[in-house]
């Protein structure tokens, strides 16, 4: 019992001493468990926001933050539904995707959503 309170205080001393040799790599430590937990629990996408993030990346040339809109809209099926709902059907603004991309983006969504609708 003596042995495992001694390990819990140096266990929490080596998390709380900000002194150079301990901070550089308990941060260095701590940076790679939390980037292995967060990859570990990256979602799948769906067989339709897969298709259509993909075919989206490949046809039109994206900027960072449209890259990053496609990321984060088309993750699952129904947010590519949702989409197409809104901008393509509904045609509401979307504040990355305007004109003729929009048109593209969108007729890109409908092949997708057909694609998936046939399997």
């Amino acid at each position: 019992m003596k042995k495992f309170i001694i390990l819990v205080i140096v266990i929490l001393a080596l998390f709380t001493i900000d002194h150079p040799l301990i901070k550089e790599p308990r941060e260095k430590l701590l940076g790679e468990g939390i980037g292995f937990l967060s990859d570990s629990t990256k979602m799948n996408r769906g067989p339709a926001a897969n298709m259509a993030k993909n075919l989206i990346s490949s046809q039109l040339k994206l900027s960072e933050s449209e890259s990053e809109y496609i990321e984060k809209t088309f993750t699952t099926n129904d947010s590519v539904q949702l989409f197409h709902l809104r901008y393509c059907r509904e045609r509401d603004l979307n504040l990355y995707f305007y004109d003729d991309r929009l048109n593209t983006v969108c007729k890109i969504v409908s092949e997708s959503l057909e694609q998936k609708r046939v399997k």
